[in-house]
């Protein structure tokens, strides 16, 4: 699946249609500084053979606005090689956790630096 901006949802109502659409899998919703954190991630995806010849996921993460009738405020999403953390001796569970956490802490930099810059009321 390849993200561009004319794909991506725009209110929590969206996000959930966009998730079927897409064959994502939703992970959950976290609350963090007043905002809900949506997690999905993919299926392994084999249509890179140069790049991922053992295949990638995609996970996302998506942030709603403050006060905003659950509009999405802002999101991103990250591709793991199926080689990823392949050292640390990891089963497929600890891996997927391993891209959830990474996405999540993702996410909540990004409502951190929000706030510092003064997008939000503190």
């Amino acid at each position: 699946m390849k993200f561009n901006g004319k794909n991506l949802p725009n209110s929590r109502a969206k996000l959930e249609e966009f998730v079927k659409e897409n064959g994502l899998h939703p992970y959950g919703v976290v609350s963090y500084q007043g905002r809900d954190i949506f997690l999905a991630e993919t299926d392994l995806e084999m249509d890179d053979p140069f790049a991922h010849p053992l295949g990638y996921w995609q996970a996302a993460w998506f942030v709603t606005a403050p006060n905003s009738m659950e509009k999405i405020d802002g999101g991103s999403w990250g591709i793991y090689d199926a080689f990823h953390d392949m050292d640390q001796g990891w089963t497929a569970e600890s891996k997927r956790m391993a891209r959830i956490q990474d996405m999540m802490a993702k996410a909540k930099e990004w409502v951190d630096k929000s706030k510092e810059v003064g997008r939000y009321d503190a």
